[in-house]
């Protein structure tokens, strides 16, 4: 897992100071036949004053699953609050609680939608037993007279 955060900024017109904060974070694991990819950018907008910042938000996620089968998420969602700002202290400590809180509450709302997902959509796309309850081991059907004389047929 590896990522990178930058933050730059500038005046926009008057006394409004725009700051952007971007958030990047990736993980590849062959192994496990997966990656997934978590992408943020926060827009602050800020008199130099003081008073509320507006705090503009787009969460983006992207996930692959690739064992047996290739299963992908691409999912974003845009948010904006108004936060104070008496100082600048208080400022950035209520822009980064802002931003915590979104992306907490989003990665929890994903979550449960793959939870709710695995429970109902996923289970019904998966292939029901026989009616033996028990799997069928298709290696071994050619052991059997029925799968022999399957094998003769089309040879």
């Amino acid at each position: 897992s590896s990522g990178i955060n930058a933050e730059y900024g500038g005046k926009l017109d008057g006394d409004t100071v725009s700051l952007t904060v971007a958030i990047e974070n990736h993980k590849y694991n062959p192994d496990n036949f997966y990656c997934g990819k978590w992408q943020s950018k926060w827009t602050v907008e800020f008199p130099t004053s003081g008073g509320f910042a507006k705090v503009v938000g787009e969460m983006k996620v992207q996930v692959h699953y690739f064992e047996d089968g290739n299963v992908q998420l691409h999912t974003k969602k845009t948010t904006e609050e108004s936060v104070q700002v008496s100082n600048p202290e208080e400022g950035a400590k209520n822009v980064v609680e802002f931003i915590g809180r979104s992306e907490k509450e989003y990665q929890l709302g994903i979550n449960e939608n793959y939870r709710e997902m695995s429970a109902t959509t996923f289970k019904s796309l998966r292939r029901a037993l026989p009616i033996t309850k028990n799997l069928v081991d298709w290696h071994k059907l050619h052991s059997l007279n029925i799968g022999r004389d399957l094998m003769n047929r089309t040879t």
